[in-house]
């Protein structure tokens, strides 16, 4: 016995710090990344408008996203003409996730769990993450897009947490500073991207409904958060922006083809996701792991329990309107940095759908799981080292920019070109092209047209009347 519990502890440790080493080349990459197109959009538009008059211009002219524009106006480093900022805020936002995936697990564990098995978790979840992305590089390493799209991912998953807690509360008198969170972040949550605003509005009012059907009776409290999640909504969609936006896609509002396309795009999504070995591997595990920990309770103490069938048909209907956002509003199929959102959704709403069903069997004790031994996580490992193995693996492309020192010259070339900007009191610069660019980040660099729209931009933001590659 003794023996078994060491050799626990020591895979516990051995699990953590491999998953850890998963993550951290995504850590690393943080100090070589650089800010490129709409990051310097944003900023400039803020300082040459001011914060609020620059809410007031993306707001009319391009969307509705309020909050997502906020923030890129605010604490966009690049405002404050630091390039030093924005590599940390780009570490910032990747410490955030996990942190936030931490916390939700805390809150649908509480203190049934240990902390390494709360790490395990958390970093096991992250990890399927990074590794599942569509595209790590938009997701991750471009501040305009992490803002909208990967930002709200933290701030669902905040939200998740929260109204778990709000679930799972045995107060009759719920905490005002509670709903007024969870408030806050269905309106921050909605006005980020449309995807967000899309899932988290059916999602608040399914469920309101779905309470109304089952208890006969009006939840204020539930009642209030779908009122907050439809306001927040309708500031989104009736935005002057959006009818501007929607003139430019003359493909959109195809009722019937984006029905179909959709659900072509879904059922290859879905499917293409099933073939991830490290997912298959852990849900297995973490099957057993939860049946474990909820098998010394009494069935009526079960409370995060409702009929799987009802939880499956919102996971599909959510997945589904995620998709059908785009083909709807764009006429074109989901772009790569939305559909890290859905995948987001996707890998959630796995994990939370495997929780209610056996919750359900268990209530209704149609279940009985052999438990696996906690040292078989090393499975997961074994798993996850031959998916880091693929060539297209995300794990392997970023350690690979590091130590083929790709990062570092990427980096070093754009320090150059900074120092040469700034030290050139000419009001015209030439620069060199970029002579290579690491695989996990997006950078789009400027041309040899000095009217070309990202040219003036920088220009703008260096302080110079003309930059322009050379020929």
């Amino acid at each position: 016995m003794n023996f078994k519990k060491i050799f626990g502890a020591f895979t516990d440790n051995a699990v953590i710090l491999f998953l850890i080493f998963c993550i951290l080349p995504f850590l690393i990459l943080s100090a070589y990344v650089h800010p490129c197109l709409d990051d310097f959009d944003y900023s400039e538009v803020a300082v040459k408008h001011g914060f609020f008059h620059s809410q007031y211009i993306w707001y009319k002219t391009w969307s509705g996203r309020y909050f997502s524009t906020a923030i890129l106006s605010s604490v966009n480093p690049l405002v404050f003409r630091s390039i030093a900022g924005y590599k940390i805020i780009t570490l910032i936002f990747i410490l955030l996730f996990i942190y936030s995936v931490y916390y939700l697990i805390t809150k649908i564990a509480r203190d049934k769990i240990s902390i390494k098995q709360k790490l395990i978790c958390t970093l096991s979840f992250s990890y399927l993450f990074f590794y599942g992305m569509p595209t790590v590089n938009l997701g991750l390493f471009w501040l305009a897009s992490a803002v909208i799209y990967q930002f709200a991912n933290i701030m669902m998953t905040v939200l998740a947490a929260l109204f778990i807690k709000f679930l799972l509360n045995e107060n009759e008198k719920i905490s005002f500073s509670l709903i007024a969170s969870i408030c806050l972040l269905i309106f921050a949550v909605e006005g980020s991207n449309e995807v967000s605003m899309l899932v988290t509005t059916i999602f608040f009012l399914m469920y309101f409904i779905g309470d109304y059907i089952t208890a006969r009776k009006i939840n204020k409290y539930l009642l209030i958060f779908a009122a907050a999640a439809a306001v927040s909504a309708c500031l989104v969609y009736f935005a002057p922006g959006n009818n501007f936006r929607l003139t430019k896609s003359p493909e959109s509002h195809q009722l019937i083809l984006s029905l179909k396309n959709s659900a072509s795009d879904l059922f290859k999504f879905i499917l293409y996701r099933l073939y991830n070995l490290p997912l298959l591997i852990f849900t297995v595990l973490f099957i057993s792991f939860y049946y474990k920990l909820i098998s010394d309770k009494k069935p009526e103490k079960i409370k995060l329990i409702t009929n799987p069938v009802y939880s499956v048909s919102l996971y599909l209907i959510l997945l589904y309107l995620g998709i059908f956002v785009s083909h709807w509003s764009l006429g074109t199929s989901t772009p790569f940095r939305t559909l890290n959102v859905i995948y987001f959704i996707f890998l959630t709403g796995w994990f939370a759908n495997i929780i209610i069903i056996i919750n359900y069997l268990f209530v209704k004790d149609k279940i009985k799981i052999r438990f696996i031994p906690e040292y078989a996580y090393v499975i997961l490992c074994i798993a996850i080292l031959i998916s880091f193995l693929k060539e297209t693996s995300s794990v392997k492309i970023a350690y690979k920019d590091i130590f083929s020192g790709k990062a570092g010259k990427f980096d070093s070339q754009l320090n150059e070109r900074y120092k040469n900007i700034y030290s050139n009191n000419s009001d015209t610069v030439k620069i060199d092209s970029l002579k290579q660019i690491p695989d996990s980040f997006f950078y789009y660099d400027i041309g040899s047209d000095p009217d070309g729209k990202y040219n003036k931009l920088q220009s703008e933001y260096f302080n110079k009347k003309f930059i322009i590659v050379k020929e």
